[in-house]
This record gives C-alpha cells, sequence and structure tokens, in this order.
C-alpha cells in the first residue's frame, strides 16, 4: 500500500514545485549582480509635465499679449486718425457756421431794410387807398345808398304766357289785361332788371360792387323780396351747379381780402345765421355747451345777440351754412313765414395806422310778400301772416324815410327793422332784389311786389345825373389803376427801391 501510494505523481503540468523564499543565495553572485535602478520614477515625470505645461502656458500667453499689443497698436492709430479726422471736421463746421452767421446777419439787415422800406410804402399808400375807399363809396352813393334790382323767374309748362316784358335793362313792363284803360301795360323802373333767361354769375356781377363796399368798411344788406315760389331761395342758395348769393358773396369778400392783405393789415371774418319768426329770433347756430362767442347785431338802443362762428375759407363757410340749414329743420311751411339772416361780419386791422375796422355783409332771406288770409287759415296761420305783414310794413316804411329822407326813422316797429337799425341809412348800403312771378295766376302778387320796390327805391341821384356818374366812374378807375400800381411796389420794395434810387 505504501509503495502503491508513493507511485503516485502529484506533479501538475504548467505548475513549478514551490522555491523556498528564504534560500540563500551565495555571495558571489550578490557581490557581481548590478544594482538595481528603476527606469521610470513618479515624481520625475511630474516634473517634466509641468516643465512642458509651464513651457506651452508661457508661449500662449506670450502669443496672447503680442496680439492684445498688435491690437492696441492698430486702436491707437484708429484713434488718432479719427482725432485728426474730428479735428478738421470742427474746423470745417466752424467756417461754415462762421459763413452762415454772417450771411445771416446780412440777410437780417436786408430783411429790415425791405421791412422799413415796406412800412415806409404802406404808410404812404394807406393814404390813396383811403382816398380810394372814399371815391368807390361816392360812386356807389351816385346811384343811390338804397337799390332796388328786379328778377323774373323762367315760366313752367302749365303756367300759361309770360305777361311781362323787358324793354331795356331797366324797365319791366306788366300786362295787366285791364281793357278799360287805353294802356294796359304798365312799366316800372329800376337800377336792374333781369328776365328768366339771366343766370346766377350776371346778377352776382351787379352785386359785386356791393361786397366791395362791405369790405371797405360800410354795412351792407341784401334782401331777397317776393312772393312765395318766386325764386327767393334759388336767387340766395342757388343749386349745386350755379351757386347763389351766399357762396359767391363769402368768395369774393375772401378773394379781394386776399389780394388786400398785406404783412401789416388782415382781414378776419366770422358768420351768424339765424331766423326772424312770429317777431321771435331764433339762433341756428346755438348748440347745448358751445363756446362760441357772442354778438351783437342792432344799434346802440335797439340791438339782439346771436353766436358768431369765425370762418378762414369758403369750406368753412358752407360748413357753417350746412350745420345751420340742417338746425332749421325741414318745415317748409314755417321756412315761407320766416326771414332767414345770414351775416357775414368783417374785422380789419392795420398795424402801421392802427386802423380798426368793423363792418358786415347781411343776405336775407324774406318770408313770402302774399298776406292774403282765407277763411281756411287756423289761428296760428293767421298769426305768422300777420307777423310777416306787420315787419313788411315796418321795412316799407323805414325805406320809404329813408329814400325821403325824414328826420325820423321808425326802426322801433318792428323785430325785423331793429336787428338792421345800423344797417339801414346813414352811409350805409341797401340792396333789395324783387323776384317776381311772371305768369297771369300771380298777376296781384308780382303788382304788388313791384309796387313795393318802387317805394323803396330812391329814384334820385345824390351826385347828379348819368354824366356825373360817368365822370365820378372814370376817376375812380384811375385811382384804381394808380393804387394797384403803388400795391405792386408795396409787394415788391426792392423794386421800389431801384425805382428810387434811379430817379
Amino acid at each position: 500500500m505504501a509503495e502503491q501510494r508513493n507511485r503516485w505523481s502529484w506533479d501538475v503540468t504548467g505548475f513549478e514545485p514551490r522555491k523556498s523564499l528564504v534560500s540563500p543565495e551565495p555571495e558571489e553572485q550578490r557581490a557581481s549582480a548590478p544594482p538595481l535602478v528603476r527606469r521610470y520614477s513618479v515624481s520625475s515625470t511630474a516634473s517634466v509635465l509641468a516643465r512642458e505645461n509651464s513651457e506651452s502656458s508661457k508661449q500662449a500667453v506670450a502669443s496672447k499679449v503680442q496680439r492684445l499689443k498688435d491690437r492696441v497698436k492698430l486702436a491707437r492709430e484708429d484713434y488718432f486718425e479719427l482725432r485728426q479726422e474730428a479735428s478738421e471736421l470742427q474746423e470745417y463746421s466752424n467756417a461754415k457756421l462762421e459763413r452762415v452767421t454772417r450771411y445771416l446777419g446780412v440777410l437780417a439787415a436786408k430783411t429790415a431794410k425791405l421791412d422799413q422800406a415796406a412800412l415806409e410804402t404802406q404808410a404812404r399808400i394807406s393814404p390813396l387807398i383811403n382816398e380810394k375807399k372814399r371815391l368807390f363809396n361816392d360812386l356807389l352813393t351816385s346811384k343811390g345808398n338804397i337799390q332796388v334790382f328786379c328778377r323774373a323767374r323762367p315760366l313752367f309748362e302749365d303756367e300759361g304766357p309770360s305777361i311781362a316784358e323787358f324793354p331795356d335793362d331797366c324797365t319791366i313792363r306788366i300786362s295787366t289785361g285791364d281793357d278799360t284803360i287805353s294802356n294796359s301795360k304798365k312799366d316800372f323802373e329800376f337800377e336792374r332788371v333781369y328776365g328768366p333767361h339771366v343766370g346766377q354769375a350776371e346778377l352776382f356781377s351787379d352785386v359785386q360792387p356791393f361786397v366791395q363796399s362791405a369790405l371797405d368798411g360800410y354795412n351792407v344788406s341784401i334782401f331777397a323780396y317776393g312772393q312765395t315760389r318766386s325764386g327767393k331761395t334759388h336767387t340766395m342758395e342757388g343749386s349745386s351747379h350755379d351757386r347763389g348769393l351766399y357762396a359767391r358773396c363769402f368768395e369774393e369778400l375772401f378773394d379781394l381780402a386776399n389780394s388786400d392783405s398785406t404783412s401789416t393789415s388782415r382781414f378776419n371774418f366770422s358768420v351768424t345765421v339765424f331766423e326772424l319768426y312770429n317777431e321771435q329770433i331764433r339762433d341756428l347756430q346755438l348748440v347745448s355747451g358751445s363756446s362760441l362767442q357772442k354778438v351783437r347785431m342792432g344799434s346802440t338802443d335797439l340791438f339782439i345777440e346771436v353766436v358768431q362762428e369765425k370762418v378762414d375759407n369758403p369750406l368753412d363757410f358752407s360748413r357753417v351754412l350746412k350745420t345751420a340749414f340742417h338746425n332749421r329743420g325741414s318745415d317748409i311751411s314755417k321756412f315761407y313765414v320766416s326771414h332767414l339772416i345770414v351775416t357775414i361780419h368783417i374785422y380789419y386791422n392795420n398795424l402801421i395806422t392802427g386802423e380798426n375796422l368793423y363792418s358786415k355783409l347781411s343776405l336775407v332771406d324774406l318770408a313770402g310778400s302774399e298776406g292774403l288770409i282765407t277763411e281756411d287759415d287756423s289761428g296760428e296761420r293767421v298769426t305768422e301772416l300777420l307777423h310777416v305783414m306787420k315787419s313788411f310794413s315796418a321795412l316799407g316804411d323805414v325805406l320809404s324815410s329813408l329814400t325821403s329822407r325824414k328826420d325820423v326813422v321808425p326802426y322801433e316797429n318792428s323785430m325785423l327793422t331793429k336787428i338792421f337799425a345800423d344797417s339801414l341809412g346813414g352811409s350805409s348800403k341797401t340792396l333789395m332784389i324783387l323776384n317776381v312771378c311772371p305768369n297771369a295766376a300771380n298777376l296781384s302778387e308780382t303788382l304788388l311786389s313791384l309796387n313795393f320796390g318802387a317805394r323803396a327805391r330812391n329814384a334820385t341821384l345824390s351826385l347828379g345825373n348819368r354824366d356825373t356818374i360817368k365822370k365820378w366812374r372814370d376817376i375812380v378807375s384811375y385811382c384804381y389803376f394808380f393804387w394797384s400800381w403803388c400795391k405792386f411796389l408795396m409787394i415788391c420794395p426792392q423794386y421800389f427801391l431801384s425805382v428810387m434810387f434811379f430817379v
């Protein structure tokens, strides 16, 4: 058993039997063996790496510093260039500023001289302008401060033949149809008569002198008188393609004011619109909460206060009228028995002479002149007609008193005459435009209207006959030419100075 056990080999392939760890080496081997040296050391490797990193960081820092130095150098060069350009620009600006200042000084001196010349010219022209106004007023007064025009409207198809004839521009002939007398035709003479073919433009050409008189500082009143549907409202308002006196008069005022205004004088306009119904005033511009100013109309003792609105151009004027007409309402029956009064207030100021003028141009669309009261009329209708008849009677009395030069003029008899107490008589101008229907059915009303106009008309010329009028017209034309030439010199004072220099 023991032998068998010893025959077993305990050697395993790949394993060596463990040698003794403490087996001593011979002395010879220890002596001859070289000393063991570490090939790589941790401390030496770290120092090498640190050295290399330090060198690379130094190089990177040096590179950045160099780049910064280059940038600083470029920035410094740019700074010096910009500084040089700024210095040159400052010098250029100073030179330009000096030149501009010098030019402005020269221009201010020349402007002062021109302004002084303009003021002197204006001071010299002012007496001529006043003289021109005086002569124009004398010319208009020579025809009468109260003038009457007559206008016949066209006939409608169902109105039959016309009973009116027009022998000349100042006469209307009416066929009365009375066979009991030898001459059944009656003539009426006025300052101007217009047939049915005459348009608004031709009518306004004769109204224009009254507009000029209003701008010259005189109160002017233009009345449209006649029976209902005789063309009064058409004369005043016109149509979209043929405007009436409202628009044409203000446009003429506006154009004349622009041509007459200078650097030292100007015109301002305001408008009042109201109606007179049953002797009561209804302001068509009075709106609740409105801050518009009011103006007095009438004499010192007899006056009313109504709202006025400033207008700067014809569009403003049209806007004010449109608003007032809208406020008036749409009751046509009330229009026939009420007076519509549109007044343009004119303010003039002259800085040289200190002259302040106020005048007004009133355009009145009167109520229908027919005053026939029938049994079918209601109490309200009768009251309306009575008030209309009263106002027309008072207006006729005032005009008759003025034309006959009576000492006492009855302005207080009606609210209508109270309102126009400062515009009827004196140096004021009044134009009555009679509107008639030239058909047989309206013969009686046509004759009443024509007789009313004949009563109001001033037939006596205050300055003489037609030859005298022509003489005054020639004088005014010459003065107007001279005034236009002086106005040109005022507008172009440098030309005036050059003319004076050569003279």
